[in-house]
């Protein structure tokens, strides 16, 4: 549980490709869509391909949101994860909300001196034995604060992104098209197939599911729409879509978005030492993630 993916995010690396490619549209104006999207949008599109990485890296002191819900029948799950980064050298906190429990509460926090990182855990999980206190110190993960994708904050989002690119290279025309909005902002879809999205782990099934999608699911197109700001800068970035296939109903969406600017004020007040369960080594972390696993799969 402990591994964390080096996914590209797409978001911010777009703000100067479709900005420049749109700057003459009127408000309100249809872009290209489809094939003509595709030739019109995809050559600036791969000039920025080997630069993504650069553009989750270059966001400092600001606040995140991501509001999760996956249905597959009748079976859904639904979360919001909010973070801040600030500071030179950063912090990062991040909170993640159960919609369906508000008792499944994971809060991780890692400040930007010391050698440990914290972890702050909802009622439910200290009632099922997870750890004897609801606050759990680690050391910092060999990523530290390095890799751009390697902290919660931007977890599901860089999936998000790595499904988006995935989708386009294989195939130029999942550029559906762009637009340029009324309010003067731009708006770019991406159409990204289902199976894409499953591989790239935007969400994280089980195999009792995963092992139930067939074809027609895998083909069905999830849209991911990315949408600018005047001056550039990433609005949001959402993947929704509603479909069946192979005898199942699916519903999904999920929205990210930047919500502002971040200060010290973000991040959590910690405890007195002694409401601070220490997790010393890497048979303790492991240890403690099996039980997080197993409460969470009861």
């Amino acid at each position: 549980m402990r591994k964390r993916p080096t996914a590209i995010f797409v978001m911010g690396a777009l703000l100067a490709l479709v900005v420049s490619a749109c700057g003459q549209a009127k408000a309100g104006t249809a872009l290209p869509k489809g094939d003509d999207a595709a030739d019109y949008v995809g050559a600036k599109f791969e000039q920025v391909i080997g630069k993504l990485s650069d553009a989750i890296t270059d966001s400092r002191d600001v606040t995140n949101s991501l509001d999760a819900y996956f249905k597959f029948d009748d079976k859904w799950i639904h979360s919001t994860v909010t973070s801040a980064r600030t500071g030179s050298p950063e912090s990062r906190a991040v909170r993640h909300r159960s919609q369906k429990n508000p008792d499944e509460i994971i809060d991780t926090y890692t400040p930007a001196d010391g050698t440990v990182e914290y972890t702050y855990l909802g009622p439910v999980y200290v009632q099922k034995g997870v750890s004897p206190t609801a606050w759990v110190s680690m050391p910092k993960p060999e990523g530290g604060l390095v890799v751009p994708c390697a902290w919660g904050g931007v977890l599901t989002p860089c999936r998000m992104a790595d499904s988006t690119v995935a989708a386009y290279k294989a195939d130029k025309r999942a550029v559906r098209g762009a637009k340029s909005l009324g309010d003067g902002k731009t708006a770019l879809t991406v159409n990204v197939p289902f199976g894409v999205f499953v591989e790239k782990r935007v969400e994280i099934l089980p195999a009792s599911l995963t092992s139930q999608i067939g074809p027609e699911l895998k083909k069905a197109a999830v849209p991911a729409t990315i949408t600018l700001n005047p001056d550039g800068s990433l609005g949001s970035f959402v993947m929704e879509a509603k479909f069946a296939g192979d005898g199942h109903q699916l519903e999904l969406k999920y929205d990210f978005r930047f919500t502002g600017k971040a200060s010290r004020q973000d991040m959590p007040k910690l405890p007195d030492a002694s409401q601070i369960t220490v997790l010393p080594d890497r048979a303790a972390m492991d240890d403690f993630y099996r039980r997080l696993g197993e409460a969470q799969g009861s």
